[in-house]
């Protein structure tokens, strides 16, 4: 009987050591994760035709954006940070994006003010802010920044322009009541769908969208350049449908370039790759 008291006692003591050295490795794991975590540097993601870039939508009554975030199947975790002034005091929205199933893009609804129970309580006058966008890959930890305008096409006499003024886009006269159409979104992106063999961007690539239920009627397209483009260069479109870009014919004079195009969407200056 003895020998086994003490059989007994050897195993419960060898279990309880293995205990408290499965919790402190837990511990040891946690405390250096959080290390790597607070002293992982953000790098700020320059413009990458090939990288990930995100859309934006608003939302039919203007009280809400939808995100679409394009080529994200590598990230492993992805968050945002929407600022913006609301009738003079600056507001922001902070929020996470699942990516457990690792798709190639995610869309996210993003409330200008707050819900409980139901009852939800809107930001008014949202007119301009910044998206930015936290991805993380391993090891590596990366900032996208984008600038956006939103307006109100009837309210704006059809001319719309994106936040820092460089491109403007004005419908046709003639268009069907732009009240319909109620709120348009123009922001700048960080990447590009996929461009043409040969050809690159010059300036910005810049995305005119209005709700994913309706078409932004035809306009003119004019985009300030910070230097004079080649000869060679047209504004594009490009189109969802057929997957591919449409240059239009395109006019410059100097740094200014303008074109007739037949909707919104996602353009920029194309010129021949060097």
């Amino acid at each position: 009987m003895h020998i086994l008291l003490k059989r007994k006692f050897t195993l419960i003591l060898v279990f309880i050591i293995a205990l408290l050295l499965a919790g402190s490795f837990e511990a040891y794991q946690r405390i250096t994760t959080n290390r790597s975590v607070q002293t992982l540097e953000e790098v700020d993601l320059a413009f990458d035709a090939e990288g990930p870039y995100a859309l934006l939508f608003p939302r039919r009554d203007g009280n809400a954006l939808v995100l679409n975030i394009k080529r994200t199947a590598s990230y492993d975790s992805i968050s945002y940070e929407l600022a913006y002034t609301s009738e003079g005091i600056d507001r922001g929205v902070m929020g996470n994006i699942d990516t457990k199933q690792k798709k190639g893009e995610y869309d996210q609804e993003i409330l200008f003010g707050t819900c409980s129970k139901n009852v939800c309580k809107y930001d008014k006058g949202v007119e301009n802010g910044t998206l930015t966008l936290h991805i993380k890959k391993g090891n590596k930890a990366y900032r996208m920044n984008t600038q956006w305008h939103l307006q109100q096409p009837d309210l704006a006499l059809g001319v719309l322009s994106s936040g820092d003024r460089h491109l403007n886009y004005k419908i046709a006269s003639g268009s069907s009541d732009l009240s319909l159409i109620k709120y348009t979104i123009i922001n700048d992106l960080s990447g590009a769908p996929k461009l043409p063999d040969g050809k690159t961007v010059l300036g910005k690539v810049y995305a005119v969208n209005s709700p994913e239920s309706k078409t932004l009627p035809s306009g003119t397209v004019t985009i300030e350049l910070a230097e004079n483009p080649p000869t060679e260069s047209k504004i594009a479109k490009f189109d969802e449908v057929r997957a591919k870009w449409v240059e239009y014919e395109t006019k410059i004079l100097e740094s200014t370039m303008t074109a007739s195009v037949d909707s919104g969407g996602v353009l920029a200056v194309l010129i021949p790759k060097k």
